[in-house]
């Protein structure tokens, strides 16, 4: 089953205001997986993303998201990236997402405790779950955006910097092809000057 194509209008009323979105044009395939950093805020985990082995984007996460990701598949196929940028200091700050499918198991994948063991021998409880399955599979899926981590490009190093479309373009074409720069890593370089 083919991904629903992504609005960005649609994402539009989501993002910060002022924010200018750039996508993939195809999606992209990416491995999302837990990865150790000690900046990480005690009882969160650190997922990484990485694109050809190279890791572009980082972002704390409750327990089990990895898990959940993996469990269902969620970047199992390639997937689409948005990237939202804006005008803020100390130069520009960009978050960067992945347009995913949400699975139809709930969130915390618990067995829902109304349920009624004794309902499925109803008369007539079966074509109504027939049925519903039925529909569901007709209904394209419900997209999301999953944050996979924020990018920031320092004032000096912009490319365009009266334009922040062209910025936030060049932005997505660097970390797809693979020349990101770690961000936390550059910034701590900046401030300590080493």
């Amino acid at each position: 089953m083919a991904d629903e194509p992504f609005d960005p209008e649609e994402f539009a009323d989501e993002v910060e205001p002022g924010s200018v979105l750039a996508t993939t044009d195809e999606p992209v395939p990416l491995e999302v997986r837990e990865i150790d950093d000690e900046r990480v805020p005690e009882g969160m985990r650190c997922l990484g993303t990485f694109l050809d082995g190279t890791l572009v984007a980082r972002c704390a996460v409750p327990p089990g998201a990895a898990e959940y990701f993996e469990r269902h598949g969620v970047f199992g196929s390639p997937r689409q990236l948005v990237l939202a940028a804006r005008e803020e200091d100390p130069g520009l700050r960009c978050e960067l997402y992945a347009i995913v499918p949400m699975p139809a198991a709930p969130l915390d994948d618990e067995p829902d405790a109304e349920a009624e063991p004794w309902a499925a021998s109803v008369p007539g409880a079966g074509y109504e779950q027939a049925a519903a399955a039925a529909e569901a599979e007709d209904e394209p899926p419900t997209m999301a955006a999953v944050l996979l981590g924020q990018i920031i490009r320092f004032q000096k190093d912009r490319k365009h910097p009266e334009s922040l479309p062209l910025e936030t373009v060049d932005v997505l074409a660097r970390i797809v092809s693979g020349r990101v720069v770690e961000v936390v890593d550059r910034m701590l370089e900046d401030l300590l000057g080493d």
